[in-house]
C-alpha cells in the first residue's frame, strides 16, 4: 500500500476487516469511554449456495411455475394471517413463519413475523419500507424502488396472479453470533418460483428485521438498500433463471445505488485490485469483497452506457461476459469488456473524467485503490498477479527511472494477456502503454514527471472457470539518495488531543504501519499523556492477537517528561523518542507496535480523531468488550469521528539515521514540497519554525483567488504538518488542477506549487 502521511479509506461502518472486526462506539468525553459493538449485515449468496448443496436443490432440475399457476390475486388486507415458508440457514431445512399483513401497498403486501412486531419493527417502519418501494427513494422523491427497478431491470415474475410483492420481515436464522458479527439482512430463493413442496408459489423475499432493527434509522436504511437488492434478484431470475454469480450480484449491487442508495462497500475491493473479477467465495468475509468489486464494475458501466445496459442484458437473456459485448453491440456501442477492462482500471485509480471520460467516475469520493509505492526505483521483484484483476505500483522516489516487465513466467498460451500501462504525473496525467519484455524509460523522472503508476493485469477475458494468480517480475532502476520516510497517520501537529481513553488491563493499544520495501525501523515518536513509564514491543502479525512468540523487537520502555493539563496544548508537548536502530528491525513488510494498557496508574497514549472515511491504522484489542468477544476494535469518539493513537514510525534506506525529527529544532523558516504531490484526494504541508510565530497558510488557484485558509494563529517552534483536504473554505471540494500555498511567518513568505488530480 502506498505511504501517505495519512491513509485514506471510506469505510463502511457495517463492513468488518481482517484486522479490525468491528467499530466501537465511544462517549466523546476526554479519557472516559463507554463501549457498545455495532453489527453488520451481510448478502445471502453463500449461505444460499450452502443450503442449496446440503439439500440437494438445483433449480435445472426443479420444474418452474413461470406464469401457469392459475389463481385468483391474493388480495390480502392489513391483519390477513399467513404461515409462510423460509429457509433455516443454520439447520439447512424450511420451517413456518407465523406472520400477519401489515402494509398493503401499491405494489407490495409487506408481513411481519409475530414474534418481533413490536420490538425490532413497528409501524413507523414498515411504512417507511412500503414508502420505499412504492414511492419515493433517495435518488427519486417520486419514484419507489419497484418502478425504478422495473424501468432498469426488467418486470418481475408474477406466479402467484398477484402483480404484488411480498415481503416478509423475519428474523433470518443464520449464524450471527450476538453484538458485533454479521447478519443476513434479506434473500430471494427461486425455490418459492418452483412446484417444491416447500414453495410459497409466489413473489416473495426476505428481509431481516431483528438485527436491522427497524424501529431504528441505521436499521431502515439497510432494510431499503436491500429491498433493492433483493428485488433485482427477482427480476433477474425472471429472465435468466441461472446467471453467472458475478453478474447477477452486480446488477443487484447496482440496483442500490441506482435507488440513491450507497455504493456496497467501495473500500474493500479498492483494498482487494489484485483479484479475478468473477470470482466468488464462500468465506463470508472474503465474500464481502467480491459484492464490493462487483458494485465498483456496476457503478462503472452503468455510468459508461447508462441504465439501459443493464435492460438489455436481460432481454437478451445472454449470460455473462458474452451477454455484456452482445447488449454493448445491440444497443450500438463499439467497445467491448476487453477495452472496457483497462479502462475500469485506469478509471478506478486516476478518477479524472477531465483526462478522458473513460477515465473516471461521477460518483464522488471513491476510496483511493490499494498500491505499493517504490520510494527507492531500484527494486528487483517477482510476484503474482490474477488474471482480470490489477496491481498498482508507483514510483514517488529518485530520479531517472528505467523499468523492465517480463512475462517470461506466464503460461505461454497466455502470454499476451499480460499488459502494463502507465500513468505518468507531471503538470497533468498521461497515460500509456508499456512495452512488455522492453526498458521503458523515463530520464525526466523527478524533474518533470513527479510520479509514476504502472498497472499490470491480465485480459484473458474469454476464462469463466479460473482466474491465476500467474507469477511475473519486474526490474527498474535510477538514481537515488537515501532517505527516511516518516509514517505518520494523527493530527497531534495541527489538532488539539483528545486526551487517551480509560480501557481494561489486559487490553493492548496498537498502531499498524505499511511496510516500506528496503527499508528498516529506525524510531519512534509517541505522544505519551503523563511522565510515568510505559513499555512495548513491534510485531509483524496484522491478523490474530499479538502474542509473544511473534514480536520481532525486545521490549522497549518509554517515559513521559510532562503531564499536560486541559485545556490540551497544540501540538501535543509531550512526544518521546524511542531509537531503534541498534535492533535491526526489518520494516520492509507491515509491522505494528504495540503498548499494553497500564491502567490509571501507569502511562497511556493519547488520541487525535479522523473523520470515519480515514480511520484505518489505529486499534485496541480489548479483552472484554461490552457484549461481545475479545478482539481487535476501532475505537470511535463519535459517530462522525474515530480515536487515532499517536504513534509514528520512521524507517530509513541504507541505514540513515532520523536526526531527531520531533527534538531538534529548526535553524531557518522553510516551507517543504507538498506529499504527495500530485495528490488525490489528501496531501500534506509540512513547514519549520525557529521561534513560536504567527503563522498563516493559504490556498490559491492559478487565478490568484484564495481557496482555502489552513491555518492562521500562534504555533510553537519545531516541524509542523497540515493536511489539505481539497476543499475551499466552504467545505466544498474543488476540481483537479494546479494550486498555490503561500506560508507567511514572522517576515518570511514562500510559495510553492502543487497538482490535485482526480
Amino acid at each position: 500500500m502506498k505511504i501517505k502521511t495519512v491513509i485514506i479509506l471510506n469505510l463502511l461502518l457495517l463492513i468488518n476487516f481482517s484486522v479490525a472486526q468491528n467499530k466501537i462506539n465511544l462517549a466523546k468525553v476526554t479519557e472516559g469511554v463507554q463501549l457498545q459493538k455495532e453489527s453488520y449485515p451481510i448478502h445471502a449468496r453463500p449461505y444460499l449456495d450452502k443450503f442449496y448443496k446440503d439439500t440437494g436443490y438445483d433449480i435445472s432440475k426443479e420444474e418452474l411455475l413461470g406464469n401457469r399457476l392459475l389463481k385468483a390475486a391474493w388480495n390480502f388486507q392489513v391483519g390477513t394471517a399467513v404461515n409462510w415458508k423460509a429457509i433455516n440457514f443454520q439447520s439447512s431445512s424450511y420451517y413456518d413463519v407465523p406472520s400477519t399483513c401489515r402494509s398493503v401497498g401499491t405494489n407490495c403486501y409487506i408481513f411481519v413475523e409475530n414474534t418481533i412486531w413490536g420490538v425490532s419493527v413497528n409501524q413507523n417502519g414498515v411504512d417507511k419500507v412500503a414508502e420505499a418501494f412504492d414511492s419515493k427513494t433517495p435518488a427519486n422523491a417520486s419514484k419507489g424502488i419497484y418502478q425504478t427497478n422495473v424501468e432498469t431491470f426488467g418486470n418481475p415474475p408474477n406466479v402467484d396472479g398477484d402483480s404484488k410483492i411480498i415481503i416478509l420481515v423475519l428474523d433470518i436464522k443464520d449464524d450471527y453470533a450476538g453484538p458485533g458479527s454479521g447478519y443476513v439482512a434479506g434473500y430471494f430463493s427461486s425455490t418459492d418460483q418452483t412446484q417444491s413442496s416447500n414453495s410459497n408459489k409466489a413473489e416473495i423475499y426476505y428481509l431481516d428485521g431483528v438485527q436491522s432493527n427497524l424501529t431504528t434509522t441505521g436499521g431502515l436504511e439497510t432494510a431499503m438498500a436491500t429491498t433493492a437488492h433483493e428485488f433485482q434478484h427477482m427480476i433477474h431470475f425472471n429472465y435468466i433463471v441461472n446467471d453467472e454469480t458475478f453478474y447477477d450480484e452486480c446488477w443487484s449491487v447496482s440496483a442500490e445505488f441506482v435507488n440513491g442508495y450507497e455504493l456496497y462497500a467501495p473500500s474493500l475491493y479498492a483494498g482487494e485490485p489484485n483479484q479475478w473479477l468473477y470470482r466468488w467465495r464462500d468465506n463470508l468475509d472474503e465474500g464481502l469483497n467480491d459484492y464490493s468489486r462487483a458494485a465498483r464494475f456496476g457503478l462503472y458501466i452503468y455510468e459508461q452506457f447508462g441504465a439501459q445496459i443493464f435492460k438489455k442484458y436481460l432481454d437478451l437473456k445472454i449470460k455473462g461476459g458474452n451477454g455484456l459485448n452482445t447488449s454493448l453491440t445491440a444497443l450500438g456501442f463499439t467497445r467491448q469488456l476487453a477495452d472496457i477492462l483497462p479502462d475500469w482500471f485506469i478509471a478506478n485509480y486516476l478518477d479524472d473524467k477531465s483526462i478522458d471520460p473513460k477515465w473516471g467516475y461521477d460518483y464522488p469520493d471513491l476510496p483511493l485503490m490499494d498500491f505499493r509505492e517504490h520510494v527507492n526505483p531500484n527494486v528487483t521483484m517477482s510476484d503474482q498477479i490474477h488474471n482480470m484483476g490489477v496491481q498498482y505500483i508507483t514510483y514517488t522516489g529518485g530520479e531517472n527511472l528505467n523499468i523492465n516487465f517480463s512475462n517470461s513466467s506466464i503460461p505461454t498460451n497466455l502470454k499476451s494477456n499480460f499488459k502494463v500501462k502507465a500513468i505518468k504525473y507531471g503538470v497533468g496525467a498521461e497515460v500509456e502503454s508499456v512495452t512488455v519484455n522492453s526498458d521503458y524509460s523515463l530520464p525526466t523522472f523527478g524533474t518533470d514527471i513527479g510520479e509514476v503508476t504502472f498497472l499490470v493485469y491480465m485480459d484473458n477475458i474469454s476464462t469463466i472457470t479460473g482466474g491465476g494468480p500467474f507469477n511475473y517480475s519486474y526490474t527498474s532502476s535510477g538514481t537515488f539518495e537515501s532517505q527516511v520516510v516518516s509514517l505518520i497517520y494523527d493530527d497531534a501537529d495541527t489538532e488539539a488531543a483528545l486526551g487517551a481513553f480509560v480501557l481494561t488491563p489486559g487490553d493492548s493499544i496498537a498502531v499498524f504501519f505499511d511496510g516500506v520495501l528496503g527499508t528498516t525501523l529506525d524510531s519512534l515518536i509517541v505522544g505519551l499523556r503523563n511522565d510515568k513509564q510505559i513499555t512495548g514491543k513491534v510485531y509483524r502479525t496484522k491478523t490474530t492477537v499479538i502474542g509473544p512468540g511473534l514480536a520481532i523487537s525486545l521490549p522497549f520502555t518509554l517515559t513521559g517528561n510532562s503531564s499536560p493539563v486541559t485545556p490540551f496544548p497544540v501540538p501535543w508537548p509531550n512526544m518521546v523518542k524511542m531509537d531503534l536502530t541498534s535492533q535491526d528491525i526489518d520494516a520492509s513488510s507491515d509491522f505494528c507496535v504495540v503498548f499494553p494498557y497500564q491502567g490509571t496508574n501507569g502511562n497511556n497514549i493519547v488520541v487525535t480523531e479522523r473523520t470515519p472515511s480515514e480511520y484505518y491504522h489505529s486499534l485496541t484489542y480489548l479483552n472484554e468488550p461490552t457484549n461481545g468477544t475479545p478482539g481487535w476494535y476501532y475505537l470511535a469518539v463519535s459517530d462522525n469521528s474515530v480515536g487515532i493513537y499517536v504513534i509514528r514510525a520512521y524507517v530509513s534506506y541504507d541505514g540513515t539515521d532520523v536526526d531527531e525529527p520531533i527534538e531538534i529544532l529548526p535553524s531557518n523558516f522553510s516551507l517543504e514540497q507538498n506529499y504527495p504531490n500530485p495528490f488525490n484526494p489528501e496531501t500534506v504541508i509540512r513547514f519549520s519554525l525557529p521561534t513560536p510565530s504567527n503563522v498563516q497558510i493559504k490556498i490559491y488557484d492559478v487565478l490568484g483567488k484564495e481557496i482555502r485558509t489552513l491555518i492562521d494563529e500562534e504555533r510553537s517552534s519545531g516541524k509542523h504538518n497540515i493536511y489539505w483536504n481539497a476543499t475551499d473554505n466552504f467545505g466544498r471540494r474543488v476540481s483537479s488542477g494546479v494550486y498555490f500555498y503561500t506560508i507567511a511567518a514572522d517576515n518570511f513568505i514562500q510559495t510553492k506549487k502543487m497538482v490535485l488530480m482526480k
